[in-house]
């Protein structure tokens, strides 16, 4: 007997270890999302070979060479010439190619906000498929609670029925009741299978995982200031800041145009290998030429050039807008999620108000129905409205959590 009570305590022990091990936090699975997130990857990814392109634009042009051999020797006073050489370099104006370092750097921020940006939605959906999932498990333990009392119920009526104080279809209605809820169980059960999924997906873990919850959710306050959230969106939000080094990106694409279109320089030599002559012996008989060179590229022809310019400036008016419109669209959301948190706290408040005095209705009912049978159809009318009012007050929990999951999208980074 003492070794079985021994090997139950150690599975009980074992089993909520193995609880405690596998429950996963908010804050490990949106630590997972970071970590091991594909479309973050795919992006960082971007980003490190846009960071390559420095290199490939700070460099010069390739140096130009060629050798000539000539089908009619040319002929000169120290010999004839029987073979050509030439190289050359040309070098882009001054500082062009620290502005194409410059430019490809302001693209390279541009993909860096994304992936801020991108993490945001993530930690977003996370975090309302945890909520939901919390939901779930909450309304699961309400109906376990529920079954408990019509069971209390069940037991009452039956007890009556032998006193001859009650009758079978009142004990057959609470019976179809506790179906009714145990079906909706199982339908819960169903309903958390996408929401893990979503989360695994996101955290790149097995599909088929189970999400092991939190025991408890807080909902935290919110202050909220129109102005200040204003100043922190135009200053720090990634999609703000990604539209600036856009404008940042556009404006070096004009410097870079002004340089191009510059004169390009270039120096070169050219040598020629001469034969000594054999009718005759010059002074210097059979002297190779060599022949410096300085080149130089100019631009007559700038009408793409100012196009370019043009649409350039055209593209930073565009994208002024742009940033003032979506900075608006951000705080119209954020008053909306704001109103959706206070309308849920209240909801909240008032169905722990409500439960706490439907709660002393229904004890009152339970003592009169247990000593005289009477007040049936009352009580089940009460049992239906606690229940109803702990899901209404989780579920303004759940609305409360999900209206600060929206304002932390747009305000929290």
């Amino acid at each position: 007997m003492k070794k079985v009570k021994k090997n139950s305590l150690i599975l009980i022990v074992v089993t909520l270890l193995n609880g405690w091990l596998n429950a996963q936090t908010l804050d490990t699975l949106l630590q997972r999302v970071v970590e091991g997130n594909l479309d973050l990857k795919r992006l960082q990814l971007e980003y490190e070979a846009e960071l390559t392109k420095k290199q490939q634009v700070s460099q010069l042009p390739n140096p130009q060479a060629g050798v000539g051999i000539p089908v009619s020797t040319p002929e000169t006073r120290l010999g004839p010439q029987v073979l050509m050489i030439s190289a050359s370099q040309m070098f882009p104006w001054f500082g062009t190619l620290k502005l194409k370092e410059e430019l490809v750097i302001a693209i390279s921020k541009v993909k860096y906000e994304k992936i801020a940006a991108l993490k945001l939605n993530l930690f977003h959906q996370v975090k309302a498929a945890y909520y939901k999932l919390y939901f779930i498990k909450r309304n699961q333990e309400i109906l376990k609670e529920t079954i408990k009392r019509y069971e209390s119920i069940e037991s009452i009526a039956l007890a009556k029925i032998e006193g001859g104080f009650s009758n079978t279809a009142d004990v057959l209605r609470i019976q179809s009741k506790l179906l009714s809820i145990r079906q909706e169980q199982l339908i819960l059960d169903n309903r958390k299978k996408p929401l893990e999924s979503k989360i695994n997906e996101l955290t790149k873990q097995p599909l088929s995982n189970s999400i092991v919850l939190d025991d408890s959710l807080q909902v935290s306050h919110v202050l909220f200031d129109v102005e200040t959230y204003r100043s922190k969106i135009e200053q720090y939000h990634p999609l703000i800041i990604q539209i600036d080094y856009e404008i940042e990106s556009s404006q070096k694409q004009i410097e870079v145009n002004e340089n191009i279109n510059k004169p390009v320089i270039g120096i070169g030599v050219d040598y020629s290998f001469v034969e000594k002559r054999t009718d005759a012996n010059p002074r210097y008989n059979g002297r190779d030429i060599l022949v410096p060179k300085f080149m130089v590229s100019l631009p007559l022809y700038r009408k793409a050039y100012k196009a370019k310019n043009a649409e350039e400036k055209i593209n930073q008016e565009a994208l002024l807008l742009k940033k003032e419109s979506l900075t608006d669209r951000m705080i119209s959301m954020l008053i909306t999620y704001q109103s959706d948190y206070n309308n849920a706290v209240l909801l909240e408040e008032l169905a722990k108000k409500q439960k706490d005095i439907i709660t002393s209705a229904y004890d009152v009912l339970v003592a009169n129905y247990s000593s005289s049978g009477m007040g049936f159809e009352e009580l089940l009318m009460v049992q239906n409205q606690l229940f109803s009012l702990d899901l209404d007050m989780f579920k303004a929990k759940l609305e409360a959590n999900l209206a600060i999951n929206n304002i932390e999208r747009i305000a929290d980074f």
